[in-house]
Parts: C-alpha cells; structure tokens; sequence
C-alpha cells in the first residue's frame, strides 16, 4: 500500500476508535448514571417513583399475565414490603410478595381510606394509577410500618391510651427501644404530653407538617402514624424513617455522582490523550526526526544513515531488518536508501570524472603543447639567419607546420562541439535519403585516408533501398568517428565491417571488428567526453573525444548507441535508430 493510502487507513482508523472509545465511555457513564439513580430511587422505596416509571417497568400479555422489572421487583425487597396491581373490578390482578393478611379484593372504603391516610391496618401504603395496554390499574405499594406497630402494641398493653404518665414501664421501654416518640395532641395542636422526644421534633408536630409528611414522606426523618382517640384528641407516633432521602439530599447526591463521572472522563480523556501523544511520538516522531537527521547528514556530505552507539543504523536490527516503529515508513527509508547510494555513486563517479578530466585535461594539454612547440621550433628554424634553407626543406617543414595546425584546428573544433552538444545548441536538418549509397560512399572515402591503410574495411548490406531521414554532415561524422576510433586502437591488418540492417521499427548500424577488444572499464568510460582512451598511436590521429561527440549525435537522430567488446575478440558498436 502506498504511503497515502497508509496514513490515511491509519488516522481513520484511530480516529473512528477514538470516537468508538468516547461513545462506550459515555455510554457506560449514562448506564451508571442510571443505576445510581435507580438505586437511590430503590433506597427510598418507590417513594420517588411515578406513573411513567410503573409504565416503564410494567407490561401486560395478552395471555393475562404480568412482565415485572427486575428493578422494580429489587426496590419491593430492599424495603421488605409487597406489591399489588388492582383493576378496574378492585381485584388483585397481579401480587408480589403480599402477606396473608392483606386482602386480594378492596371495598370502595378501604380504598378511600387508603387514598387519605396512605396506610392499611399496620402497613404504610404508597398508589399510583397507570394506564397499560389502554386499560387503568391501581398500583399499591406496601411496607410495614414500624411507627403503626407502635401504635398497635401500644393500644394492646395500654387500657387508656391517652394517660401517657400512667403506661408501664415495659411500654415506655419498648418505645425507646424502638427509637420512638409518642405525642398526645388536641384539634387546636396543642401538645398535651409526650413520651421520649426531642425538643425539635416537638415544634413540628402539628396538623400541617403531618399533612406536608404525607405529600412527601421521604423528606423526613421520623415515620409518623397517628391514631383518633375521641373527637378532641389524638395520638402521633414516629420511628426513624427507612426511606428518609430528602430531595435536596438525593439530588446533592445525583449532582455529585453526575460530577464524579464527569470527572472520571476527563481523566480517561486527558489519560487517552497522554497515551496517544507518546504513542504518536514513538510511532511518528521518532521516525521523522531519524529521517530529518539523516537528510541533515546527507546535506552535510555524510553519506550514510545515522547510527546508534553500537555503530548500527537506528532504523535497522541486527539482522539488517527495518525495526517496528519505522516500517509504517518503509517507503520513505527505503527512497532513502536508494538516496544515499545514489549520491554516493554519484560523488564516486564526480570523483573519478574530475579525475578522468585532470588526466584528459593533462593529456589534451601535451597534445596542444606538442604540435606547439613543432610549429614554434620549426619557425625559429626558418627565422634564423645562420642556415639557408633549400626550397624543398622550407617545404618539407612548412607541410608539417601545416598538419600540426590542423591538428589544433581540429582538437579546437570538437572541443567546440561537444559543448554545442551538451548545450544542445547545435542545428540539425534531417532529410529523407536513400542511406545504402550514402554510408558506402562514406565508407569508401574512409579507407582512401592515409591513416586508414593497412585495414580492410568494408561496407556489407543486404538491401540496396533503405530510407531514413538524417542530417548527411552529421550523419558522416557519426560513421567517420567509429571507423576512426575502430583504426585507432587496432592494429594494421585489422577487419573493419560496417554493417546496415532494416527491420519494422529500426534502422540497425553495426562497426564491427576483430581487433583488440576493450574490458569493461574501458566501455563503461567509452563514450564519457571526460575519458580519454588508451592504445592510441599519436596525437595527430584523434582529438579523443570522437565516440563522445558520435553518441551525442546518435540521440539527435533519435537513437541509441551500444557496445559489445571482449578482450582479443573484437568489438560491436550498434546504433538503434527509431523509424518515426
């Protein structure tokens, strides 16, 4: 996979588990939220609870019977009292936990009496009336209430209830074993006497607070059940109250939970954000600053990856194996890589260039010098007054002046054109022509030079009608240059063939011989304007940058140039030019 498509499998991929890690966290946090809060709902005794809960956690069959929550079923047992759903006939149709002596059918008083004093004989009672499957129920919540057993035992042990200084001892005991207090009142509210009570909760025992105690029963902390002695008097008796979770107290304690959870996620969020900042660190930074250092190295000359103490590369293992945190880069170090070895072999070759054109430089100085100093000590020959120089000596030394010349001119020309050719500022004008008679022609004009005798060189085709279009001057310079080379570094008696052959797509040209041949350095450096080559019989027979400027022409005829050598078998250069 492309490195792209790498970093973008990868950031989609972390952020979709991010956001799948924040979504669960929130989820698991609306969960506990709600657990908590049923809890605290379960705790208070379904004192809380609503209609729209009942409807939650209720559903009705079609075979008659009841699916009852889990939840509502655990808030029945945490307050030890019993559960009775009554339809419209004020029937039980459905009764968890319900004792004895609780009946299944409610007269019309029971049930009036129920929806004033919120109790049954010795039971504290909470209703609601829910609607399920279009159909009304009346749902009936029961507990035993320590304050209304109070009251029973007390009416048992006692004859008049309303002489408190005269109870005995045993009831006075039991009540403060209970933890209890018993208040005789009047209709006016006046207190009439008490028994184990606190100052406090004798200022709120009034009509009013009772009624308040009803509406809200979990907003106190006293259970309160009262009895009617007679039309002026009555009775009140509280117990510590089970469900006592007053509103403020529950929803204090809702808001603290809601913070603690708030709290807890930002913590795992700011944790998350520490993990990934050092995983990224590890997993992207390391890399990149290893990457930015060796490109530091590699602008500084140092032509290598950056090593650890060891002497090891750091991106690599013993066994020379990319390391985990760098293969997400592989691509980048392996470009890298190929980088440094390549700037490597580019300084070695500069290197060996700048060493190849001192050397050239060096030589190409001598052959300058050498026809120089022929024509300067030829000169003063001819200046100097103490010999008289017969006509055919001036002529003999004067032609040699004149080869030595052209020489110059000509090392002075090819100088000229290479960088005309490496500048490709030099003008080409291809024409169509029948090639056959042409490259014989130049052949033949070839092998009638002075410095081609002793060669047999010859012309081989098997067609006589090739055409091809070539710049003719260039084209000459091309052939004239191989043939050239070919003579220079072989011996007389050498065969030179130039070959023409025709295919589809090409035209094929082939300057064979059987001569010396060259090893791999020499082709390697063949065609290199900087190279100078060996086997060579005197400054007068070539410039040495004869191949450079063919090569160059050859790629302006749209072609290729190769060569195929072995010591004291011969040589091959072919050129490949595409047909358009």
């Amino acid at each position: 996979m492309r490195m792209r498509g790498k970093f973008l499998l990868h950031f989609f991929g972390q952020l979709l588990l991010v956001i799948l890690l924040i979504s669960v966290l929130a989820v698991a946090s609306f969960f506990y939220l709600d657990w908590r809060f049923s809890e605290a709902e379960a705790n208070a005794g379904l004192t809380k609870a609503t209609a729209d809960s009942f409807e939650a956690w209720l559903d009705k069959n079609e075979d008659g019977t009841w699916d009852v929550d889990e939840f509502l079923k655990m808030s029945v047992r945490k307050q030890k009292g019993w559960l009775q759903i009554i339809n419209d006939n004020e029937k039980t149709d459905y009764a968890y936990r319900v004792p004895k002596d609780v009946p299944s059918h409610y007269s019309r008083k029971d049930l009036l009496s129920i929806y004033q004093y919120r109790n049954f004989d010795n039971y504290k009672l909470n209703y609601w009336t829910v609607t399920i499957n279009n159909e009304t129920y009346l749902i009936l919540f029961g507990w035993k209430s320590a304050s209304e057993q109070l009251l029973t035992y007390i009416e048992s042990q006692e004859p008049s209830l309303a002489s408190l200084s005269q109870y005995k001892k045993s009831t006075v005991d039991y009540i403060k074993r209970e933890k209890g207090a018993v208040y005789l009142l009047e209709d006016s509210g006046r207190l009439l006497g008490d028994i184990n009570s606190t100052k406090k909760e004798r200022n709120t025992v009034n009509e009013l607070e009772l009624l308040k105690y009803n509406s809200k029963p979990w907003n106190y902390k006293r259970e309160i059940s009262f009895k009617r002695l007679d039309k002026t008097k009555w009775m009140v008796a509280s117990v510590p109250n089970p469900v006592y979770i007053p509103d403020h107290e529950f929803n204090k304690s809702f808001l603290r939970n809601v913070m603690k959870t708030l709290f807890l996620l930002i913590g795992i969020l700011v944790l998350m954000i520490c993990i990934l900042t050092i995983w990224y660190s590890f997993r992207f930074g390391w890399p990149l600053f290893h990457t930015i250092k060796w490109l530091v190295n590699l602008s500084k000359g140092r032509l290598e990856e950056p090593k650890n103490r060891k002497g090891q590369p750091v991106s690599k293992n013993k066994k020379g194996k990319t390391k985990q945190p760098f293969r997400f880069f592989a691509e980048i170090f392996e470009s890298m890589d190929q980088l440094t070895d390549t700037l490597k072999r580019d300084k070695k070759n500069r290197e060996k260039i700048q060493a190849t054109r001192e050397e050239w430089i060096a030589g190409l100085s001598h052959d300058l010098k050498t026809p120089l100093s022929t024509i300067y000590g030829y000169s003063m020959m001819l200046e100097s007054k103490q010999y008289d120089w017969t006509p055919e000596e001036v002529k003999e030394m004067g032609q040699i002046v004149r080869e030595k010349s052209e020489y110059m001119s000509k090392l002075i020309e090819d100088l000229n054109l290479t960088y005309r050719l490496k500048n490709a500022a030099l003008p080409i004008e291809r024409r169509l022509i029948n090639v056959v008679p042409f490259i014989r022609n130049v052949t033949n004009d070839f092998t009638k030079n002075t410095f081609s005798e002793g060669y047999d060189i010859a012309f081989e085709t098997k067609k006589e009608d090739i055409l091809f279009a070539i710049d003719e001057a260039w084209f000459r310079r091309i052939l004239e240059n191989l043939l050239a080379n070919a003579v220079k570094h072989n011996k007389k008696g050498t065969a030179i063939r130039v070959v023409l052959e025709e295919s589809a797509e090409q035209l094929i040209l082939k300057v064979k011989d059987n001569g010396r041949g060259m090893d791999e350095e020499t082709i390697h450096q063949l065609f290199n304007r900087y190279y100078r080559g060996t086997n060579t019989k005197g400054p007068s027979e070539g410039t040495g940058l004869g191949l450079a400027i063919a090569k160059e022409l050859v790629h302006l005829h749209n072609g290729t140039i190769h060569v195929n050598s072995r010591i004291s078998a011969g040589t091959v250069i072919t050129i490949l030019f595409k047909k358009d």
